[in-house]
């Protein structure tokens, strides 16, 4: 029988196994040499190996980075927020939404209101057809308020009042025939509605409230140059007359007022006590609404060039630039008849950031 080849064979057996014996230091062993006291990796008094300076170098870059990348973003966000802002700012003239929101707490009074408005007629709030032509154009020309005469110089009345007195004296004349609808949508489009109140010069009411009006010595009513008549501003029938108007209007979503008319004739002024101040502070304390009554300052704006007859921008700012000042109290009413967008433009320039235009 063959022998079969073996997978070991003893041509060197014996020849390792009496080397000298070699060996390394094992790290993780160390605890348990006699004596020993290293620890292994999980050992708080084992010191730590330093890491490769390279790495902690480029982790660190990594790290600023990312933190300078951050605060980019940062600041491009911040950056277009205020854009925005400044863009919205001068998009919507100068009305400042922030200032009325403040009336929460401080009360509408005590507030600057800025707005750019333009008068509309009263009949064109109607909550229909003519009222969308009125946003529209509103929008277009970039305007962010209308206003309207609620009472009107020769004592009508400008919208679908309910009060009892303005039906005894037949004041109703080319009214808004949805008023509180209307103002509803325009507050809806982000335009405020501001109604326009002549309050003394009236011909309409003294003839029906003869105690309510400004008579001569020998009891007729007093009448002007222009044969117009005043209510008496010591009359409380004639201030709860105006009063009422005013109440009935904020309960249908007017806040703003611009009052007029509240100065009598030089002629018989001292004799009352007539005046923006005098009325506004009584209206103030007695109607429970937040509203802001403003003194309506008339002004005049043609533009033209004194030598040419042209309307021009220069013009336009020299007259601008005449204008009397005003405090929070008081609005701008602007007659004139330059081009809107022109007029617009030129106004916001000039800083002049609250008033009324009437074509």
């Amino acid at each position: 029988m063959k022998n079969r080849k073996r997978f070991y064979n003893n041509k060197k057996r014996n020849q390792h196994w009496t080397e000298k014996e070699k060996g390394r230091k094992i790290d993780f062993a160390d605890k348990y040499i006699e004596g020993g006291t290293a620890s292994d990796k999980f050992d708080s008094k084992r010191p730590k190996p330093t890491k490769n300076s390279a790495i902690k170098k480029a982790k660190k870059q990594k790290r600023l980075k990312s933190l300078v990348i951050a605060l980019i973003c940062i600041a491009l966000i911040g950056a277009g927020y205020t854009g925005m802002d400044v863009y919205m700012a001068l998009r919507e003239g100068a009305y400042n939404p922030e200032k009325i929101t403040q009336s929460e707490e401080a009360g509408m009074k005590d507030v600057s209101l800025y707005f750019s408005s333009y008068k509309t007629e009263s009949m064109s709030l109607d909550s229909s057809v003519m009222l969308s032509s009125v946003i529209n154009d509103t929008a277009s020309l970039g305007f962010t308020g209308i206003a309207f005469d609620a009472k009107r110089s020769d004592g009508t009345i400008g919208y679908a009042s309910k009060l009892a007195s303005v039906d005894t004296f037949s004041a109703l004349s080319s009214p808004a025939s949805k008023p509180q609808a209307s103002f509803k949508e325009l507050l809806a489009n982000d335009i405020l509605p501001i109604a326009r109140i002549a309050c003394y010069k009236d011909n309409v009411a003294p003839k029906y409230l003869t105690q309510a009006a400004i008579t001569t010595k020998k009891g007729k009513l007093y009448k002007d140059d222009n044969s117009n008549t005043y209510l008496n501003p010591d009359s409380d029938v004639a201030y709860g007359y105006i009063r009422d108007i005013i109440t009935e209007l904020s309960s249908m979503g007017v806040s703003v007022f611009v009052l007029c008319e509240t100065d009598l004739p030089e002629d018989i002024s001292d004799n009352y006590n007539d005046g923006f101040k005098a009325l506004s502070e009584k209206l103030y304390k007695d109607i429970d609404a937040n509203i802001k009554l403003l003194e309506e300052v008339d002004v005049k704006l043609t533009g033209k060039d004194a030598k040419t007859g042209k309307i021009t921008s220069a013009a336009i700012k020299e007259e601008i630039s005449k204008f009397e000042a005003i405090d929070k109290n008081k609005t701008y009413c602007i007659h004139t008849r330059i081009d809107n967008k022109v007029l617009i433009d030129q106004l916001a320039k000039n800083s002049i950031t609250s008033y009324i235009i009437i074509n």
